[in-house]
C-alpha cells in the first residue's frame, strides 16, 4: 500500500512541474516535455493524460505525430 502511495505522489509531482514549465515557457512539444531531465517519458504521458482529463491542458496536433501542450484556459 505505501509503494501506491508513494507512486501517486510521485505523479502529482511530475504534474506539478509539467504545469510549472506550461507556465514559465510557455506551450510545449510532448517531445520537449517526455525529454525533460528527472522523469521518465511514461511518467511524462501519464501525467499529460490525467492533465488533459481534468482540463487543466490542451492537447493539439501540430503536424503528423507532433503534439503541442498548453495550459487550458487562465494559468492552473
Amino acid at each position: 500500500m505505501q509503494m501506491r502511495l508513494d507512486k501517486g505522489n510521485d505523479a502529482s509531482a511530475v504534474e506539478h512541474r509539467l504545469l510549472g514549465i506550461l507556465r514559465e515557457e510557455g506551450p510545449q512539444t510532448l517531445e520537449t516535455l517526455c525529454a525533460l531531465p528527472g522523469s521518465s517519458w511514461a511518467e511524462v504521458l501519464l501525467a499529460v493524460d490525467r492533465l488533459s482529463r481534468t482540463g487543466a491542458v490542451a492537447i493539439g496536433q501540430l503536424a503528423r505525430c507532433e503534439y503541442q501542450v498548453s495550459l487550458n484556459g487562465p494559468a492552473v
